[in-house]
């Protein structure tokens, strides 16, 4: 049943657009103790079923721009057997380590573009 509430939780935050994956792989990891790769399979599984619904929402919405579609599908493409071979090669708690950082510096970078948009609305 808590598994069930989390995933409900988490698929909400992905909907509003919140890196939720992040969420999903720490949950799985310190409250479920399933390994790092594992959890990450599975986060890519629940990615799937959260991109297809917003790609049917802003396929509706005609919100979608060709050259960035196109561009994406190429990172994607030449990433995913790179990660793949990545997350094969190394250990378990360095997988961890990269993970943590991905997720630190993703949010700072987030935290950066929020306090720069609040500066220059304040200029206005």
């Amino acid at each position: 049943m808590t598994d069930a509430i989390v995933a409900f939780i988490i698929a909400v935050l992905s909907g509003m657009g919140i890196g939720s994956g992040g969420f999903l792989v720490i949950y799985l990891t310190l409250a479920e103790g399933m390994p790092q790769l594992a959890a990450q399979g599975i986060n890519l599984l629940f990615f799937l079923f959260s991109s297809a619904a917003s790609l049917f929402l802003h396929m509706r919405k005609r919100r979608l721009f060709g050259g960035a579609i196109l561009a994406m599908s190429a990172m994607g493409v030449l990433g995913s057997p790179l990660g793949s071979l990545a997350a094969a090669v190394l250990p378990s708690g360095v997988l961890r380590k990269l993970f943590g950082g991905m997720l630190i510096l993703s949010g700072m970078l987030a935290l950066r573009k929020s306090v720069l948009a609040d500066k220059k609305r304040e200029k206005i």
